[in-house]
């Protein structure tokens, strides 16, 4: 074979054990060489990295990225169980296959499996009170606990022993203890929405909102509207979603676009208004006709699973000194309740061109 053939044949791949075997290591000490975050020593890495290189070696992507998938896929061993406490209110509407509660319930057991915890679920009754589901605890060795949300802000903690239990709430409705916190960040959903109506077009937004969901977000609703440059009276305030007194005001304010807290506004529109846009700050069917954002309950439930795996690392019992609070933003789904606007139109048919 000439020298100019073998010039052009392949290089054969130098491989792992080529190179722990010129260092005189072992195989897995070279893998673990190339990821900076293990544990080796670094004149030993160094020498291992520098035969690499002298001998021409090329890491293999693929089959990397291949190992970690299945890395990803490995089961973990069962480490302890947590429980969930539920408001009977809540509770009911778990079975429902789908919505808020459902996808609360899905998310704390999925995100418990994902760290080899168990999930226990503890509704509130007569017969279950605090003291009773302490006990429970205590006797199952439970030290975990997560809080889901009540249905008003009115409604306090279950007064359970929390100075002997590592814990998280869900959402912002309760506001006390002071525990690590996942929830959906309100005001960014509004930022994010305000933005979206904006390159729409849209320029007279009112909105609608609960007096009770006000007092929950802290009114993060109705700052990022405020700060965003809107009037005050553009906010129709309501104890819950109603026509009550809602045709006069919208009649007022003459909007393009109807910003509502949650999907059930939509019902309340009057007919002569139902042809401006509207969008909510918490679709519930993401494949539903109703534009908005889409707040994921399943992927807050998974966060305060986080949180508590976090804490219970720490050995955090009772109120931590710096609660950690755990945001998530959102997604926006497109519906077919934003009406194409005549600034949309305009747009779309440039882009065309």
């Amino acid at each position: 074979m000439s020298s100019t053939s073998q010039e052009s044949a392949p290089k054969k791949a130098v491989s792992l054990r080529q190179i722990a075997e010129a260092v005189g290591v072992s195989r897995m000490t070279v893998s673990r060489a190339f990821k900076p975050e293990s544990s080796i020593k670094p004149e030993v890495r160094e020498r291992i990295l520098e035969k690499a290189r002298e001998l021409g070696y090329v890491p293999d992507t693929m089959v990397s990225e291949l190992m970690t998938s299945f890395a990803s896929r490995r089961p973990i061993n069962y480490q302890e169980t947590f429980a969930a406490i539920w408001w009977p209110e809540r509770w009911k509407f778990v079975d429902s296959g789908q919505g808020f509660e459902s996808d609360i319930y899905q998310g704390l057991n999925e995100g418990a499996k994902l760290h080899g915890r168990k999930m226990d679920h503890f509704v509130l009754s007569e017969e279950m009170t605090p003291r009773v589901i302490m006990r429970i605890l205590q006797a199952r060795n439970i030290q975990g606990v997560v809080l889901t949300p009540p249905v008003s802000v009115k409604i306090g903690a279950p007064e359970l022993e929390w100075e002997k239990l590592s814990s998280v709430i869900i959402g912002s409705s309760l506001r006390e203890p002071q525990f690590h916190r996942a929830q959906a960040s309100h005001y960014a959903a509004m930022v994010m929405a305000l933005e979206i109506l904006h390159e729409r077009g849209y320029k007279k937004p009112c909105l609608l909102v609960r007096s009770d969901v006000e007092l929950r977000m802290l009114r993060a609703y109705t700052a990022a509207f405020l700060a965003w440059g809107h009037a005050a009276k553009r906010i129709w305030h309501a104890a819950k979603p109603s026509g009550d007194g809602l045709d006069d005001w919208l009649k007022k304010q003459n909007p393009d676009v109807i910003i509502a807290d949650c999907d059930p506004w939509h019902q309340f529109i009057p007919r002569e208004h139902q042809e401006c846009g509207f969008m909510s700050l918490a679709v519930r069917n993401q494949r539903g006709h109703i534009s908005g954002i889409y707040q994921n309950s399943s992927r807050i439930a998974k966060c305060a699973i986080d949180l508590l795996v976090r804490a219970r690392f720490t050995h955090e019992l009772g109120e931590p000194e710096e609660p950690v609070l755990m945001l998530t933003a959102g997604t926006w789904i497109e519906g077919n309740s934003l009406h194409v606007g005549k600034n949309d139109l305009g747009r779309r048919s440039a882009s065309q061109h």
